[in-house]
């Protein structure tokens, strides 16, 4: 085997041992798991807009370790009231990721991102402040 050959094949190698673990932030994106049930799991990250405006929050649902199809959830509220940004990614099959959504947090402690994500039978999920978010 020629050092050309060799190294093609030490390339598709590296390719074929890498691949998976490049494609779970395929979009650059660094998601934080929020909430896991049945092995899926309501994922975040969050991005700045300007200084003084919304974070855009970027949320997907990661069935790909579930047991079971899941489906994911996610609202703001400012002091405990809905303030009607909110996502539902519907059902994702096991082995399968949910398009990315979409939700506006406000700046400010008055702020809260719930998400949920949930199986037939069963459900997790909780309340989280933009600083428990990391940055996409």
């Amino acid at each position: 085997m020629n050092l050309l050959s060799r190294a093609a094949a030490t390339a598709v190698l590296a390719l074929v041992v890498t691949g998976p673990a490049l494609s779970a932030d395929a979009a650059g994106n660094h998601f934080k798991t929020l909430s896991t049930t049945a092995g899926g799991k309501i994922q975040a990250c969050k991005v700045a807009t300007t200084d003084a405006d919304p974070w855009k929050v970027k949320l997907r649902v990661d069935a790909s370790q579930a047991t079971t199809r899941v489906n994911g959830t996610a609202w703001v509220t400012k002091k405990g009231d809905n303030t009607g940004q909110k996502w539902k990614s519907g059902w994702v099959t096991k082995g399968h990721v949910s398009g990315i959504g979409t939700v506006k947090l406000p700046r400010g402690k008055a702020f809260t991102l719930n998400a949920g994500i949930g199986a037939d039978n069963m459900g997790n999920g909780g309340s989280f402040a933009a600083a428990d978010l990391r940055g996409c």
